[in-house]
């Protein structure tokens, strides 16, 4: 009878050993979260900074034990158009943010009176000779990736010094 009662105890603490490590290892992304924000606030911060990472960690730590907790609702797929909205908000804040000059007219960021004036490396003769040497390859008019565009750059510079080279002779 000892025997049956001790097995059955084992068992019971093995079956809830093993609910309580799923629970942390579906919460684990939460407490990652906590441990990064932590991280943040041990460093160097401004006034301002700290108390927004405070906050942050606050948020984080009662979402992390709402789910150790099991009383964490699951995630719905409102959130894809929450995030969108905050895009958006944010999209029309850059663009409508101006600054006020001493005489109160609102003016749009980087505006300038002074022209622009872009110059090409070559000039002249070296020029028309420069865009009837350069033949750019058919993916680099509109390059797809990063590692294509960054070939590009490197064929326009090889194609370059060889023109350096041809035209000075």
């Amino acid at each position: 009878m000892k025997w049956i009662i001790g097995v059955s105890t084992f068992i019971l603490l093995v079956m809830f050993s093993f609910s309580a490590l799923a629970g942390k290892k579906h919460c684990q992304t939460y407490r990652e979260k906590l441990d990064n924000i932590q991280a943040q606030q041990r460093q160097s911060n401004s006034l301002k900074r700290s108390n927004s990472l405070s906050a942050r960690e606050d948020k984080a730590r009662d979402t992390w034990w709402r789910c150790e907790n099991g009383k964490l609702k699951k995630k719905s797929k409102k959130k894809k158009k929450a995030k969108k909205s905050k895009r958006k908000k944010y999209l029309s804040k850059i663009n409508v943010s101006k600054k006020k000059t001493a005489n109160n007219k609102k003016v749009a960021p980087f505006v300038s009176n002074r022209p622009i004036v872009a110059r090409s490396k070559y000039q002249g003769d070296q020029l028309q000779a420069w865009l009837s040497y350069y033949q750019p390859e058919k993916k680099c008019a509109r390059p797809k990736s990063t590692q294509t565009f960054a070939a590009c750059v490197e064929d326009k510079r090889r194609q370059q010094g060889e023109f350096e080279k041809s035209y000075l002779r």
